[in-house]
């Protein structure tokens, strides 16, 4: 065993030998787990604001296996429901819709209203005797999810007995407290089908060792050496840089962050909130993924980019917006590579877990240690 030099806000630890093996990529068995005492025990991210911009939009999502139903109401409320009829548990939705007045059950017709009460149960007690409305004494409306916006991203938690979000965020908030959230804007979004399981996606992310390796350009400007370890143990980690120096159209062509003390103006933390959003902060956006699994070897990322005020849409900062997106998406096309060619090398070869570095492989350590945690606890 050998020790983790001391490092920025991530105390020393011992490192194993070996992590995860090429089972915990690939296995349905690992994969379920995860599913059931990880992702459905915690504040997981299951998208933005801007996936139901509008009263009336919906969207399906699955988390731990449970199909849930993003929607705003007519109010610009947002909540998150179980995604199925309360009669016979037909999905409401299978696809995004927009423009809905109620939620209407394809099976029956039972509708709902869009904050989920129930709205009418034709003929629940024989022909021509409907459920009235607003009547929940014998029909509850759709089931709710405990939800949470965090700027404009949106959480749930599937279990009840789960801490408050607002504990659950606390330390984020504090580390990142002088950057004003509240200025943000959707400025483009991607979503990319990866062939790979999950983790490979977050590891891949906390891990500034393959930069001169893969990211030659990345490197250039935000280069290995430069960075340095971040953890809250349990909630966040991953890495800043307080020398992140690009060169290219967008480099200080966009507003920042108000009120950014000088210090904070070439500085980038890079951090997973476990265990599935990966969200990176700069002087003049902020860039956020969404990590969903969509089976033991394959899952898909959902890059949304957010930038600074009127910036978002402003068209005179068009190309510069379009400059700032695809320096990401460069790099971003360079890990997916990486990680695919990972993936399919692990079906394959046997992977015991290889051999950690003790300094540059910490995060990697950590993360998979809250991994092997979570699935050692009761059902």
């Amino acid at each position: 065993m050998t020790a983790v030099p001391q490092s920025t806000d991530a105390s020393s630890e011992q490192l194993p030998l070996q992590g995860l093996p090429a089972s915990a990529y690939t296995g349905a068995d690992w994969y379920e787990r995860e599913q059931r005492k990880l992702f459905a025990r915690t504040w997981t991210c299951i998208g933005t604001l801007d996936d139901v911009p509008a009263p009336g939009d919906a969207r399906p999502v699955l988390v731990a296996g449970r199909d849930l139903l993003l929607v705003r109401d007519e109010n610009g409320e947002v909540h998150v429901h179980n995604n199925y009829c309360r009669h016979r548990g037909h999905p409401i939705l299978k696809e995004p819709a927009s423009g809905l007045k109620r939620l209407v059950c394809p099976y029956h017709a039972w509708a709902y209203e869009l904050d989920g009460s129930l709205k009418r149960a034709p003929h629940f007690g024989g022909v021509g005797e409907h459920q009235p409305d607003g009547d929940s004494s014998t029909v509850p409306g759709l089931k709710p999810v405990r939800s949470a916006i965090w700027h404009r991203l949106v959480f749930v938690n599937l279990d009840e007995n789960a801490v408050p979000f607002d504990d659950f965020i606390a330390p984020l908030n504090e580390r990142w407290s002088a950057y004003d959230f509240s200025t943000l804007q959707r400025g483009a979004s991607r979503t990319y089908h990866v062939a790979c399981n999950w983790k490979l996606a977050v590891e891949n992310f906390i891990d500034f060792y393959h930069l001169p390796a893969v990211h030659k350009g990345l490197n250039s400007y935000s280069a290995m050496q430069d960075h340095y370890f971040i953890r809250h143990d349990g909630l966040f980690f991953g890495e800043g840089n307080d020398h992140y120096a690009p060169d290219d159209a967008a480099a200080g062509k966009l507003p920042p962050f108000p009120g950014l003390a000088p210090e904070l103006m070439q500085k980038t933390e890079a951090l997973c909130l476990a265990p599935n959003l990966l969200i990176t902060v700069f002087n003049d956006n902020l860039r956020a993924i969404i990590v969903e699994p969509m089976g033991p070897g394959r899952c898909r990322e959902r890059i949304n980019v957010f930038f600074v005020g009127d910036a978002a849409t402003a068209p005179e900062l068009e190309s510069v917006r379009e400059a700032a997106v695809s320096r990401f998406l460069e790099f971003n096309n360079e890990d997916i590579e990486i990680i695919e060619t990972l993936q399919s090398a692990f079906e394959v070869n046997g992977y015991d877990g290889g051999c950690f570095s003790p300094y540059f492989d910490q995060n990697i350590d950590h993360f998979q240690r809250l991994i092997s945690t979570a699935l050692e606890e009761p059902s």
